[in-house]
């Protein structure tokens, strides 16, 4: 089973190279981010949900979060049981954090977040008197950001086991962003957090380091890891590869500024 999970970087059904790509690495789950939309010779081969992500105004995003399936997306799952004002963000940018469960074809029922993560901190007054103390980084000294409700209530959502998830995305959040001036700022710290959930994140296992999947917009080096894909442990124990897209095909030609993260797992 492969499961690959990309930021394409606002592609509309017009920028064939982008999806052509897509089509030759045969995921049997794309998580997707910046979408802007489908194309029918992709939609034709997948079952597809799109959702709006969510600008910091409140105000839907051009671009999409989708979750495509060679196979059936069965329903859509609620990630629940935090504090109301979380879950009150939670709802607001859905579009971000889109989550289903799924049956691939010959593979077992998964359940599947796509993320967009977006680069700036929510709104405080969104959690005025509340005490955000549990939620928020301890090396942030007063943002919050939708990643950390995400990884909130995924506390109670992983509870107990059962069907294994796989947690894919654009985090906009590098552990090699901790050494920038003023570090660390918390990123190796969140990436431990989602590892004591059990959650292992595919890329940095496989490979004994970070990975870099993005190409910066000044002076074009690719140097931060900011794309993840986290999976349970029972899928982690039966990965065979974790690796990224072309950086040749994909940054030569424009298709996107991020690379592609590429995973493959030996189901039955």
């Amino acid at each position: 089973m492969r499961v690959v999970s990309w930021n394409l970087h606002g592609a509309r059904a017009s920028r064939q190279a982008a999806w052509e790509y897509l089509l030759e690495l045969k995921p049997d789950i794309a998580l997707l981010q910046e979408v802007g939309d489908i194309p029918l010779q992709v939609s034709s081969t997948y079952a597809c949900r799109e959702t709006n992500a969510i600008r910091q105004n409140g105000q839907p995003q051009k671009f999409k979060t989708a979750v495509l399936v060679k196979g059936h997306i069965t329903s859509e799952l609620a990630i629940g049981g935090g504090h109301p004002c979380i879950e009150r963000e939670l709802v607001r940018f859905r579009g971000n954090i889109p989550a289903y469960r799924v049956e691939p074809e010959g593979g077992p029922p998964l359940n599947v977040i796509s993320v967009y993560n977006p680069a700036w901190p929510l709104d405080r007054s969104a959690f005025a008197g509340v005490d955000m103390n549990a939620v928020r980084l301890t090396q942030q000294a007063t943002d919050v950001w939708l990643s950390d409700l995400l990884w909130s209530n995924l506390q109670v959502v992983l509870k107990g086991g059962g069907v294994p998830w796989i947690i894919g995305g654009d985090f906009n959040l590098s552990e090699s962003f901790d050494k920038w001036r003023g570090g660390p700022h918390g990123n190796r710290e969140y990436l431990d957090r989602m590892g004591g959930l059990g959650l292992v994140e595919c890329l940095r296992h496989f490979n004994s380091q970070p990975v870099p999947t993005f190409k910066n917009t000044d002076g074009g080096e690719v140097l931060h890891q900011i794309d993840h894909v986290f999976v349970s442990e029972v899928l982690a124990a039966v990965l065979t590869s974790a690796t990224t897209g072309s950086q040749e095909r994909v940054f030569g030609s424009k298709l996107s500024d991020h690379l592609p993260v590429i995973t493959d797992f030996d189901v039955q």
